[in-house]
């Protein structure tokens, strides 16, 4: 934090010897001669920290900073400043060129250079931001879209885990799908049979097919006894 000047009560000057035979206008006048330079600066300094306050609200605004640290908080006040140097000269540099419409050797040079320090601050303002590794707010409106996001990625992912883990068992004969899940323990010795109960229509005759298979013999052949019938997009 700058010094803060003390500027003295006029009350306790006014008893002072070489104060006490003035009137009250001389005095006024004597004070405010003495005084006028450090209540002009007084009032900068204030103007210039609730200026400094001010932003450092803006960037809470945009970013996460309840976790700052003692040096943490001394960074963002250099950044802050930095961030205000760069505004106002680039608000006198636009005014200035709105004034001169003939720019002359001399307002170029002067451009040039501030233009400078205008990179510079730029540098300063993306190195500070670096040192204190703050990161942005998500908005309301971004962590709707996030949840949002996630449940879908969520879905999707138990989408294709249970495809991963699900088996398919078709009727060798009239390939009928009779059984989709899945094992808990697929390479142990688990061992199905089954009986197709499909009427074949064109015959009007049940297929009747008995036939077994292991879990691990599905396993082995991508989760399906008989590739040949089943979609690719499926395999």
């Amino acid at each position: 934090m700058p010094e803060r000047l003390n500027i003295p009560d006029p009350r306790k000057l006014r008893n002072l010897v070489q104060y006490r035979d003035l009137t009250d206008d001389e005095f006024e006048a004597v004070f405010e001669e003495r005084y006028s330079d450090e209540r002009d600066t007084k009032e900068a300094i204030k103007s210039f920290e609730e200026e400094i306050d001010r932003k450092i609200v803006e960037f809470g605004e945009d970013y996460d900073l309840s976790d700052l640290k003692i040096n943490d908080r001394e960074i963002l006040r250099a950044l802050v400043q930095a961030t205000l140097s760069l505004e106002h000269l680039e608000l006198w540099l636009y005014k200035q060129r709105q004034a001169d419409e003939k720019l002359g050797m001399d307002n170029i040079l002067v451009f040039d250079k501030v233009n400078k320090v205008l990179s510079d601050l730029r540098s300063d303002i993306s190195k500070l931001q670096g040192d204190l590794k703050i990161t942005r707010k998500i908005r309301q409106s971004d962590k709707t879209e996030s949840v949002l996001a996630y449940l879908d990625d969520l879905k999707e992912k138990a989408r294709k885990f249970y495809e991963s883990r699900m088996m398919y068992v078709t009727c060798p004969k009239c390939n009928q799908v009779l059984f989709s899940g899945w094992f808990l323990f697929p390479k142990a010795k688990n061992k199905l049979t089954f009986t197709c109960s499909r009427v074949i229509e064109d015959e009007n005759t049940l297929c009747g097919n008995v036939f077994s298979i292991t879990s691990e013999e599905l396993l082995a052949n991508k989760g399906f006894n008989n590739l040949d019938v089943i979609p690719e997009g499926m395999r």
